[in-house]
């Protein structure tokens, strides 16, 4: 309960500190505001993937889990299996969360992305079907969730998601090296500090001037706190942008050092 409170509190603490989009006087970051967080249009696209979603939470059977992140809360170690609606319903992004990285690919249209745990591939398909011309490589841990997941790319028809299943930390760096350079990297898996810091910093190193960096959950725990303030002071970051949930950075030589906090 004291973790519940304390996480409102500090979700309370930011909407005060939230900016209006008539105080952005950078028009890099109006127009991520206007095309991104306040473009209201529900995209056909976004019924199809909330039908897997219901279809998901209507599973009752059980799957093995495995699970090589931060220790989940709704999933104890001592949980080996779990009903599908169950993970559906605790794992995988939100539709709010899916909508918001469709309309961020659709406006800045990456060629190459790489995300970082796949869970049933909500998030995958609301980026693939964002932008239809971008390769998403997508790794998760659980080999029982993966193959739910690829089922579902198939279902959709999605042949621009290639899923990996393994380790982070032993198919990142192969996948790096494939790609040479990475548009857009969403984090979404192994929610601790010095796991997602390792996973910037071997990115930072295949970024261009247009790649963007997405962070679930930046103030899940103290340690992902503490990650998010390492990368948004980080001298490669130029504009970084905390939405409670969720921490996008831009790279873009052009820009000024800037550091916003945006409703979402």
């Amino acid at each position: 309960m004291f973790e519940i409170l304390k996480y409102i509190f500090q979700y309370l603490f930011h909407q005060l500190k939230v900016r209006s989009k008539y105080s952005i006087h950078s028009p890099f970051v109006f127009n991520f505001t206007k095309y991104v967080l306040n473009d209201d249009i529900q995209y056909p696209d976004y019924e199809q993937i909330e039908k897997v979603r219901k279809d998901l939470l209507s599973r009752a059977r059980f799957i093995k889990r495995v699970d090589l992140g931060a220790r989940s809360l709704s999933f104890p170690y001592s949980q080996r299996f779990a009903r599908v609606r169950d993970i559906a319903k605790k794992s995988s992004v939100s539709s709010k969360k899916g909508q918001f990285l469709y309309k961020l690919v659709k406006h800045y249209k990456p060629r190459c992305v790489i995300e970082l745990g796949t869970a049933f591939g909500i998030s995958s398909m609301y980026m693939a079907m964002g932008y239809r011309n971008c390769h998403i490589y997508t790794i998760e841990g659980c080999h029982d969730t993966i193959n739910i997941a690829t089922h579902n790319f198939s279902r959709l028809g999605l042949g621009n998601i290639e899923e990996i299943c393994g380790n982070f930390d032993e198919v990142l760096p192969e996948i790096l090296k494939k790609t040479g350079t990475v548009d857009l990297v969403f984090i979404d898996g192994n929610h601790k500090k010095d796991a997602t810091l390792r996973y910037f910093d071997e990115c930072l190193n295949h970024i261009q001037n247009n790649t963007i960096f997405v962070f679930d959950d930046i103030h899940w725990s103290a340690g992902m706190k503490t990650a998010w303030e390492n990368i948004r002071q980080h001298p490669s970051v130029k504009v970084s942008i905390d939405l409670f949930t969720i921490g996008v950075v831009f790279f873009k030589k052009e820009l000024s050092k800037e550091d916003f906090i945006l409703r979402f």
